[in-house]
């Protein structure tokens, strides 16, 4: 299934049954699920979903430097939704707008971003990244998945620690 999880797809098809509510088989309704609490009228209650569409989620996954520049290569993965923008931050500094990668511009694959990090100082540093996509959904801090409980879906802005030599 397009822009869904893995987990949520039938890996050895043998016979297909149509029906109108959710399958709930062994893994369905055990493992291939995601918890969080929830503040209901000021109680915390727990609140269970199944996993399914995948969750708005940028990565860096290299930093090559080039002499005066760094390049800074990334992904994306979502449920298929138009991406608004990615964003990077270096240190603590603010967030600027990385470019998208026109050679991937299919609705359910991996989106690549690049920024090209001017001014890099020898040292370690800390980057992340960040997803916005045309519904204005932003891909959650850890802070933001602390009512979270389960690992499944886990979406949050990942910091790297890079060293410039």
């Amino acid at each position: 299934m397009p822009g869904w999880y893995g987990v949520a797809n039938v890996k050895w098809l043998s016979n297909i049954h149509v029906q109108a509510e959710p399958y709930m088989g062994k893994f369905q309704t055990r493992w291939y699920r995601t918890l969080r609490e929830e503040d209901i009228g000021g109680v915390t209650m727990p609140k269970e979903t199944g996993v399914t569409k995948m969750r708005l989620k940028s990565v860096i996954a290299r930093v090559t430097n080039t002499g005066k520049t760094c390049k800074v290569t990334g992904y994306v993965l979502n449920d298929g939704t138009p991406i608004r923008s990615v964003e990077v931050k270096i240190d603590e500094g603010q967030w600027q707008k990385a470019t998208l990668s026109p050679d991937t511009s299919a609705t359910y694959g991996w989106k690549l971003f690049t920024l090209d990090w001017t001014g890099a100082t020898p040292g370690e540093h800390t980057l992340v990244s960040r997803v916005t996509d045309t519904t204005g959904a932003v891909q959650p801090t850890a802070a933001d998945l602390a009512n979270k409980k389960t690992f499944l879906e886990d979406n949050g802005q990942f910091p790297r620690k890079v060293a410039i030599s």
